[in-house]
Order: C-alpha cells, then sequence, then structure tokens
C-alpha cells in the first residue's frame, strides 16, 4: 500500500525560490556549526565507546583475572596509603617523646650546665634513632630523619675539636692505653702482627698514596686520623670493593647512607668509589655519630651495624658501654669483632706498633687443643662470618669471602723468598669449611 507523502515533500524543487529555501534552511546551520560539530564528536566518541564496552564485556569473561590484578594494584596503593598515615602518627609521637629531652636539654645549656644538656641531646637522638632502626619503615619518614639531623648538628657545634683529639689517642696512656689492655684488642695486635700480617702490609702499602689526603680530610672535619683504620677493616682501602649487601668503596657505605652523606649515583658514576669524596662522607659519618652517642666504640659499633639498632639497645637496656654490650651478647658476634679489630689495626698503622706481649695474646686460646684454637684464631677475625644455619646462609658466606679475595696477591715475600700469602691461605680455608657445611646442611635439608 502506498504511504500518503506529506505535501512538502513532492514540492518540485527548482529555481530561486528552492534556492531560497536552501539558504534559509542552512542559515541556522551556520550559526551553530561549532554546536553540531560538538554534538556530533560527542555522539561518536559515545558509539566507540559504547563498542569498546561491547568488547571489554565480551573479553572479561575472558580476562577475568586482569580485573584482580587491577583490584589487587588498588588494594596495594590503599595499603601504602594507609601506612604511610601509620608510619607519619608513629613519627609524631616518637618526636614528642624526643622533644621533652631536647626543651630539658636547652634549658640546661642556657644556664651554663653543658654537659648535662649534651647528656639530654644525647638521650633525645637516641629515641629518634631507636624508633627507626635499618629496615624500619620509619627511616624513610622526613620528619624523623630532619629530627635526628638537627639534634646531631647541636651536639657536633657542642664537641669542640679541642677536647674530641685530646681523649681520643690510640697511643699513650688514656683511652688509648686502656683500649690496648682490651682483651677483645691484644688478640687482634696479635693476629695483625702473625696470621694476618700479610693483610696488613698490603693496607699500608694502599694507604701510603691516600693517608695525605684522609689525614686531611679528618682533621677538617674534627675526627682523629687513627680512625682511618675504619678504611682498613672494611675493605684494606680498596676503592673498588663490593659487598653483597651492595656496600662500595673504601668505607663500604650502603646506598641509603651514601645518600644520607650527598654521594650520587648514578648510571656512569658511584661516587662512593671515589677516594677523596666517600673520606669526606665518612669523616662526617664518624664524626655525627661520636657526637649522637659521645663514645668511640659505640661509634665504630654503630658505624657497623647501624646507629638505629646501638640506640636501641640503649634505650632498651640503658647500657651506654660498648664491652658491657659486647660481653653480655647484646651485639652480633660480627660487630663484637669489628670494633676491636679497628682498634688494633689502628693502632699498629697509626700509633705504637711494639708486639703486644705472649701472654696476653694468648688469653683465648690457652685451654684448648691445637685444633680448637685455630678455629678460635679464625674465628677471632672481624670477617670471619657467623656459623650459617642454612645452606642458603652459608652459599651468602662463601660469596662475601670470595669478594675479599679481590685484590689480594696470590704470593708475598717473607724471608727472603716468595710464598702464599697467608691471608689468601686463610679465607680459602674458610671457604672450604663453610662449602663442606652447606653440603652437609642441604643433605639435612633434604632428609628431614
Amino acid at each position: 500500500m502506498r504511504k500518503k507523502l506529506n505535501k512538502t515533500t513532492v514540492e518540485p524543487i527548482g529555481g530561486a525560490a528552492a534556492v531560497g529555501r536552501i539558504r534559509h534552511v542552512c542559515r541556522p546551520l551556520r550559526r551553530d556549526s561549532n554546536w553540531h560539530f560538538s554534538m556530533l564528536l560527542s555522539v561518536f566518541l559515545l558509539m566507540a565507546s559504547s563498542a569498546h564496552g561491547q568488547s571489554v564485556e565480551a573479553n572479561v569473561k575472558k580476562d577475568g583475572e586482569q580485573d584482580k590484578a587491577g583490584n589487587v594494584n588498588i588494594e596495594i596503593y590503599l595499603d601504602h596509603l594507609i601506612s604511610k598515615a601509620v608510619i607519619a602518627g608513629d613519627a609524631a609521637s616518637v618526636i614528642r617523646e624526643a622533644d621533652k629531652y631536647r626543651i630539658e636539654a636547652s634549658q640546661k645549656l642556657k644556664t651554663g650546665r653543658r654537659d648535662e644538656g649534651r647528656a639530654l641531646l644525647r638521650q633525645a637522638g637516641e629515641v629518634i634513632a631507636a624508633a627507626a632502626p635499618d629496615g624500619d619503615f620509619k627511616q624513610e619518614d622526613p620528619l624523623l630523619r630532619e629530627y635526628l639531623r638537627e639534634i646531631t648538628k647541636e651536639l657536633v657545634e657542642l664537641d669542640s675539636p679541642g677536647a674530641t683529639y685530646s681523649s681520643l689517642s690510640v697511643d699513650g696512656n688514656s683511652v688509648g692505653g686502656s683500649y690496648a689492655a682490651q682483651p677483645r684488642v691484644a688478640a687482634f695486635l696479635n693476629y695483625y702482627q702473625g696470621r694476618g700480617r700479610a693483610r696488613l702490609l698490603i693496607g699500608q702499602a694502599r694507604l701510603a698514596s691516600y693517608r695525605p689526603m684522609m689525614a686531611q680530610i679528618f682533621r677538617q672535619e674534627g675526627v682523629p686520623e687513627w680512625l682511618i683504620g675504619v678504611g682498613f677493616v672494611e675493605s684494606t682501602y680498596n676503592s673498588a670493593a663490593h659487598s653483597p649487601a651492595q656496600a662500595h668503596g673504601i668505607w663500604q657505605f650502603i646506598p641509603g647512607t651514601g645518600d644520607r652523606y650527598g654521594l650520587r649515583r648514578t648510571a656512569w658514576t658511584d661516587e662512593r668509589g671515589s677516594p677523596e669524596k666517600s673520606t669526606r662522607a665518612a669523616a662526617r659519618y664518624l664524626r655525627d655519630l661520636h657526637a649522637l652517642f659521645g663514645d668511640w666504640p659505640l661509634a665504630l659499633a654503630a658505624y657497623n651495624w647501624g646507629e638505629g639498632r646501638v640506640a636501641k639497645v640503649i634505650h632498651r637496656t640503658g647500657i651506654r658501654d660498648f664491652w658491657t654490650m659486647a660481653d653480655r651478647g647484646l651485639l652480633p658476634q660480627e660487630t663484637a669483632n669489628y670494633v676491636p679489630s679497628v682498634l688494633a689495626a689502628s693502632r699498629l698503622l697509626f700509633g705504637n706498633s711494639k708486639p703486644i706481649a705472649p701472654a696476653q695474646a694468648r688469653f683465648k686460646f690457652s685451654q684448648d687443643s691445637r685444633a680448637e684454637a685455630e678455629t678460635k684464631a679464625l674465628e677471632a677475625d672481624a670477617n670471619f662470618p657467623a656459623a650459617p644455619a642454612t645452606s642458603s646462609e652459608a652459599d651468602e658466606q662463601i660469596a662475601r669471602l670470595r669478594e675479599q679475595l679481590t685484590g689480594l696477591p696470590s704470593k708475598v715475600v717473607s724471608g727472603g723468598r716468595r710464598i702464599t700469602n697467608p691471608e689468601v691461605r686463610r679465607i680459602n680455608k674458610q671457604i672450604n669449611r663453610l662449602a663442606a657445611e652447606s653440603d652437609r646442611l642441604r643433605k639435612t635439608a633434604l632428609t628431614s
């Protein structure tokens, strides 16, 4: 059946009237062309999104795991935000606690009670450091970092360079003398003049070119020159030394501490390997640790173990003496050996290098058989690894020992003839023992 057409649809189109009609219709279109264009673009986008939506709807059934992954990412993001808020809240409460000591310290200093004020400032610093030991998320909080930096700066300003040098001779009858009398230090003095002499000679040879520069920087930063011995224990003054824990350079800075003391790392350079820049950073770090703890053995323990962990022990026990901490087992064995190792090496490199009395040196080994004495002598080395609990730990310790072999000559001259380097032989012996222990632990794990 034919549709009834509207009259306007059957009018003939032509002539001037038709043209005028078209112009009349098009005039408003030209006026609203922008609006029409916007509408057309919106329709096009809507159609495109609709088509995409249909495609996504079809794919959701196939790829539901992607939605789950997206949900997991959102959850991780929210957890991160929540943890940051919690950290900020914890940091604020820690700062309030430290502020009590800091305000009291300020009052003491205003009345001229300098020593009491310094002690209270150290307590404030220990509260902050103990709240954020290495590996704790709070260590990344900018408020805590800045607060600890301010306290350390105040303590450094309170420590006059004259007082620092006068009480820190590594030789003499002050603290240097008492250090040498410590049985742990005596054992290392004996070791470096016996089994460890080859390493000491290597260190002396490498130090010869660095010593003027290092001594000048340490003096400028108000740090006693004998603490250059830290570089000997850390790397035997090897600027290319790199550990599995990502510590690098002569002073073995880990990335975080290097960043704090201005050592830049890029794709092309790592300033932790720069002898001069890393020495400046090491001197400032040691200076700050001494300002914070007021004691060089504790400062050395903090250099090795981290100031947060040392501060946590002090905060928990009230003990502020390294030797008491070591005797009571409050420090890891590596740190308990590290400090006397530095003191002994520094005495031999920069102080009085007279041989230690045999009776003193044998304090630890006199009651043992020859085999047991050899084991204890090896364990006295600050670089001797703790007994591994798993085969993977043993493998990690083997990797660290192999790092120590880097730069050591296989042969040395002794008594006019070339012999196998005793230090290389000692490290290889440790590696062999750990390899056997790793095999035993692996077999035990398989049978259990």
